[in-house]
């Protein structure tokens, strides 16, 4: 069976000079050419996103279908602005910029995040568990209850 989306996540050290490895879970799925080069942008507050070009393309392509208003077009500005190449070294590490680093508030660790298709957020281990993590009873019944409540209410689609 091959698997063609990213799945999981791995954590990985974050050295001086800003250079992190690609973990080999999510390297895994990549073909060699998609190694060649990769794009990192701003995510959501405290994180970056790392796409393949073809997963990067697909997204400016819905950005760009969206009606012209003045904030979707700041949006695709800022968007595009904020995102730039990166290089698998001979290591499978990804350098990052300093704002990069800045944005996500990396420092050591970098955690990566399978998003959708082949592309991955880049998030803080500590900012990311604090957020979306399970830290109490409270959180996995959150979670069971909004993932499974359409299968235990009898109203799932059997033809999933």
């Amino acid at each position: 069976m091959e698997l063609n989306e990213f799945i999981g996540q791995a954590k990985t050290a974050l050295d001086e000079k800003g250079r992190t490895p690609v973990p080999r879970e999510f390297r895994r799925v990549l073909s060699d050419e998609e190694c060649e080069s990769l794009i990192v942008s701003f995510g959501e507050a405290d994180s970056l996103i790392l796409w393949t070009i073809e997963e990067y393309r697909k997204f400016t392509a819905h950005l760009e279908a969206r009606p012209a208003t003045k904030k979707n077009i700041d949006f695709r500005r800022r968007f595009k602005a904020n995102s730039h190449l990166v290089v698998l070294d001979k290591q499978n590490r990804i350098l990052l910029s300093k704002d990069d680093k800045v944005r996500a508030k990396l420092e050591g660790e970098v955690l990566y995040v399978a998003r959708s298709g082949k592309s991955a957020e880049l998030w803080n281990p500590v900012i990311y568990n604090s957020k979306f993590g399970f830290n109490s009873e409270e959180d996995l019944k959150e979670f069971d209850d909004g993932f499974f409540d359409d299968v235990s209410s009898g109203s799932a689609d059997e033809n999933r």
